[in-house]
């Protein structure tokens, strides 16, 4: 007997600016929202949960309206004035639950702005990396060995594709702050002079 699984939890109300909360934060919308249950965030990323809370909830009305009237629309209902009072009575709702979609919708974007424009900036004092450095660290990632030659202290890099990469650069990125980055894969060897 296979052990059940645990039931996952339902998903948030969507909103049409999700992703790009997602994507700014790096977290999902469930796991904004549990923080900010929490009080884990600083007053910006709360303000910013706070106004998707409210986009969602506005969602959740237009939804309801559109449902409504594809329920009306259904053919179930006997075509008479009292549906067409309902149908224009669930339209009207219907707008006015778009509009106060659209406006908490710019207020989020108001509130996501700065927080998009922070996880774009580069940090400060961060070095660009060149095509050279990428390449550098991808074969460095696939195993790499430095090796030392034990009379001139002489140190090269070779990856395990084949690759040499220059001591210096190495040194560079190390210098860098991507050492942990540029040691996955490494072994020393030290090679004693031929006779």
């Amino acid at each position: 007997m296979s052990p059940e699984l645990a039931p996952t939890p339902p998903r948030r109300a969507v909103s049409p600016l999700d992703h790009r909360l997602e994507a700014a934060t790096g977290h999902d919308i469930d796991t904004l929202w549990t923080y900010r249950d929490r009080g884990v965030f600083d007053e910006v990323h709360a303000h910013l949960v706070d106004q998707h809370r409210e986009v969602a909830k506005a969602q959740t009305g237009v939804v309801f309206y559109l449902r409504l009237l594809n329920r009306l629309s259904s053919g179930e209902f006997d075509v008479d004035d009292a549906l067409f009072a309902r149908l224009d009575h669930a339209v009207d709702h219907l707008e006015q639950a778009s509009a106060t979609r659209d406006a908490a919708a710019r207020k989020l974007l108001v509130a996501l702005e700065p927080i998009e424009a922070a996880a774009t900036a580069p940090a400060p004092g961060a070095m660009q990396l060149s095509t050279d450095d990428h390449a550098a660290l991808l074969a460095i990632a696939g195993g790499a060995k430095l090796y030392e030659h034990l009379l001139t202290g002489r140190m090269s890099v070779t990856s395990a594709s084949g690759t040499r990469i220059p001591h210096a650069k190495l040194q560079r990125l190390e210098g860098a702050g991507l050492e942990r980055v540029s040691l996955i894969g490494w072994s020393v060897d030290r090679m004693c002079p031929s006779g």
